[in-house]
């Protein structure tokens, strides 16, 4: 992980510091870190896949429906839960396969917030791969037929609710630090309650990721 403060942003962008915290004041700007009030970071990876957001490339999976970008790390949690379902023998993505592909990606904001709360991740992968899918995988995968690229309704309403919760904090992309309390809004997906069996919740996940990611949430007027 490579950090740049806004200066070095500024020089990188080749813009001024304060195009640089207009972007920020707008939300249209990279996903970056809060270390204390008056210093925050953005990571080089976040930073080069914002310049590539802006020309449009086709994430994985079935989430075109979303209007919003995807920051790189989400996108690569979404491509490991894939391969979580197929290495299952499933023709579908669960919120549990989510969940257990934060543990492969440990410098995104989702395993960063687990970690701060004192998740296990043996012991959650040890809940995830006790795991069952609830029912025949032809029942519980979507009408695209496609193997490995279906979204059960838990794991679609959890994207829809990450897409929320980016809203709300003023952020114009969806990251890792919005899926997991996607994840958590939908009670009935298996993510869900592997998390609350390790005692993970949805308001100690969303005070941990204000500690470390600056929100600017929209008023009621305009929050989702």
């Amino acid at each position: 992980m490579q950090l740049m403060s806004i200066e070095d942003l500024a020089v990188y962008l080749g813009d001024s510091k304060r195009t640089i915290y207009k972007y920020i004041s707008t939300g249209d700007c990279p996903p970056y870190i809060k270390i204390s009030t008056k210093n925050i970071k953005f990571d080089r990876a976040d930073v080069d896949a914002w310049l590539e957001s802006k020309k449009v490339a086709s994430p994985p999976l079935c989430l075109t429906e979303e209007a919003l970008p995807w920051a790189p790390r989400a996108l690569t949690v979404t491509k490991l839960a894939e391969k979580e379902a197929q290495q299952r023998g499933l023709d579908y993505v669960g919120t549990e396969h989510l969940l257990a592909a934060f543990t492969q990606v440990p410098e995104c904001i989702a395993a960063i917030i687990l970690k701060n709360l004192n998740v296990d991740a043996a012991r959650m992968r040890e809940l995830y791969e006790n795991s069952r899918p609830a029912g025949p995988a032809s029942a519980a995968a979507g009408k695209d037929g496609e193997p490995g690229r279906s979204l059960m309704d838990t794991a679609r309403m959890a994207i829809r609710c990450a897409a929320d919760e980016a809203r709300q904090c003023g952020h114009k992309y969806i990251g890792t630090e919005h899926l997991l309390p996607g994840i958590l809004l939908v009670t009935g997906g298996l993510g869900c309650r592997i998390l609350t069996q390790l005692g993970v919740d949805l308001q100690k996940v969303r005070k941990e990721r204000d500690k470390l990611v600056v929100c600017q949430p929209q008023d009621a007027e305009g929050a989702a």
